[in-house]
């Protein structure tokens, strides 16, 4: 069970928490489907089953050991063009918590958050829009915190990289305070202030590296993402733009 964090406007002050689910987002959804929910409502569980990643990949995760919940988010003051700033305000708040880790962090495009070349957090936004404006939004949200055994060599957590067992509850507390600090730079419309901060911490941005598509590798640069929420890759042939899924990159950059 968790307590309302103390500190924060909005974020977390209401709490739903489950022993167990199939997947946050996917309650969160059904939660706002039978009662409105206030803005800020997190759903939480200690086992999560079958969390959803990006494009349908599995986000797997061990009972007890991790941060598992979603964020109720109503962005009702944002035009569906810019609904990637979402991304970028999510993946802002969960790396300003991480910084007090005093290691290096950054966002891999599209939200993913590393610590030196290895995922420490997943972000799932979905949205529900009507016309052109918002609904509601669920940020889905799995940060690894000390959880130690993973299947991937890619994965890393706040244990493993500390070597520090940490306070979930108080986890919690801190993640919310950050989440809602750039939310609400979002709500005053602060988009150069997000945008520039993203791109500072854009991981492999600006190092000549190898690009994978369609199986087919090349050399580029990252130069940014656009207000679609596009990567923008500078190549011999000039500057392409790429949607989720559509390109992969190699972790090391070229020499």
């Amino acid at each position: 069970m968790y307590k309302i964090p103390a500190k924060t406007l909005f974020m977390g002050k209401n709490i739903v928490f489950v022993p167990e689910c199939h997947s946050t987002n996917t309650l969160a959804v059904e939660l706002t489907q039978k009662r409105d929910l206030a803005e800020g409502t997190v759903v939480i569980t200690n086992n999560q089953t079958k969390g959803r990643g990006q494009q349908s990949n599995i986000w797997v995760t061990e009972s007890g050991k991790n941060l598992t919940f979603s964020v109720l988010l109503k962005p009702t003051f944002l035009h569906v063009k810019d609904q990637f700033l979402l991304n970028m305000v999510i993946s802002l708040g969960v790396s300003d918590f991480l910084a007090e880790l005093k290691k290096s962090i950054q966002v891999k495009w599209p939200n993913d958050v590393m610590i030196a070349n290895r995922k420490i957090c997943g972000i799932l936004i979905e949205s529900q829009i009507q016309g052109s404006a918002f609904n509601r939004t669920v940020a889905g949200i799995g940060l690894n915190v000390n959880q130690k055994g993973f299947s991937s060599p890619r994965a890393t957590s706040m244990a493993i990289e500390t070597n520090t067992t940490f306070d979930l509850q108080s986890c919690l507390d801190g993640l919310c305070g950050t989440l809602e600090q750039w939310y609400l730079t979002l709500r005053q419309r602060d988009y150069q202030r997000i945008k520039g901060a993203y791109l500072d911490r854009l991981y492999g941005a600006f190092e000549k590296r190898t690009f994978v598509q369609k199986g087919e590798a090349f050399e580029g640069i990252i130069e940014g993402v656009d207000d679609s929420g596009r990567l923008m890759i500078s190549t011999q042939d000039g500057l392409k733009y790429y949607n989720t899924k559509e390109v992969s990159f190699d972790y090391e950059p070229l020499t």
